[in-house]
């Protein structure tokens, strides 16, 4: 191995043939030639320590490019070179519930500076069972005496079961909304009878009566004729409680309380049912003849 003196003696002695050096350019080659050789190849900063964009012992390695993450309340920086939305939250340890709503998209790639975005959404279905009060309907009598009062019909509350859809965002209730309601009981009107002269100011609903001539069958052939089946010109099974009407006087499907006969509903018609005559039902021929014709207070319900 040739020693430093050797190679500076092949370089300066020869061009000596060609033109005189001075001593000042043979020390400054020489010094040259003694830095080159300590320091040796390569572009290092003071102290041997790596430049800035390097990292110890890799030269030229960059950092991965930065994304963020905003979900659950918190910003989260990742540092991932490639891939996609749905990569990076996996990376991240970000589970998506069934609802949950991301942007951009999952198969969208990422690259320097992505923003995702994760929004957390539920829905909860709330079923609530829900009293439905009942009214009172008051009936105004002429012939009971003032200050009495007799009750006809007991009130019920109905039930109804709701079924309610409550929406979130982040926590954040965004949109309530019933979906459907279905009826557990159906709720009883009271029904009282009243002198017409002390009705009350408030609190229940007045029906005043209609005077009907009012007759009586039996669902059989006798007062339906051979074809009858036992059933309504509605559908309704014939029989107590089902009377037939005018419908230009009282609509079919009214509920009506009758002087002396209850409760009842106006479910059928007949041919010689018209104007203020109502037929009223009773289960057999035996009990519709001993009715005969009288004359009846007929109160609308509804």
């Amino acid at each position: 191995m040739k020693t430093l003196s050797e190679w500076v003696a092949r370089i300066v002695l020869p061009s000596r043939a060609l033109f005189p050096l001075r001593p000042v350019m043979i020390v400054m080659i020489f010094a040259a030639l003694a830095v080159a050789f300590i320091t040796g190849p390569g572009d290092r900063g003071a102290c041997g320590s790596a430049q800035p964009g390097q990292v110890e012992g890799k030269p030229e390695a960059l950092l991965p490019p930065q994304i963020t993450i905003l979900a659950d309340g918190e910003a989260q920086t990742l540092a991932i070179s490639r891939g996609t939305v749905a990569e990076a939250l996996s990376q991240a340890g970000i589970v998506l519930g069934p609802l949950d709503r991301v942007e951009p998209s999952l198969d969208q790639p990422v690259g320097p500076g992505t923003e995702i975005r994760v929004t957390r959404v539920e829905m909860k279905v709330l079923y609530e069972e829900i009293s439905e009060p009942y009214q009172t309907i008051i009936l105004a009598n002429p012939d009971l005496r003032p200050g009495l009062v007799e009750k006809v019909l007991e009130g019920r509350s109905g039930k109804i079961c709701r079924e309610t859809r409550i929406w979130k965002k982040d926590g954040a209730e965004t949109l309530r909304e019933v979906t459907s309601t279905s009826r557990l009981r159906e709720k009883i009107d009271a029904v009282e009878m009243w002198g017409a002269a002390s009705l009350p100011s408030r609190g229940g609903i007045i029906r005043r009566h209609l005077s009907m001539a009012a007759t009586a069958y039996d669902p059989g052939p006798i007062s339906c004729g051979k074809y009858a089946d036992g059933y309504t010109s509605i559908g309704l099974k014939a029989g107590r409680g089902v009377v037939a009407v005018d419908p230009r006087v009282i609509p079919l499907g009214t509920r009506l309380y009758i002087e002396g006969y209850g409760l009842a509903v106006a479910g059928d018609v007949g041919s010689a049912i018209k104007g203020r005559r109502i037929d009223l039902g009773f289960p057999t021929y035996r009990e519709a003849l001993q009715y005969g014709r009288r004359t009846v207070k007929v109160y609308l319900l509804e």
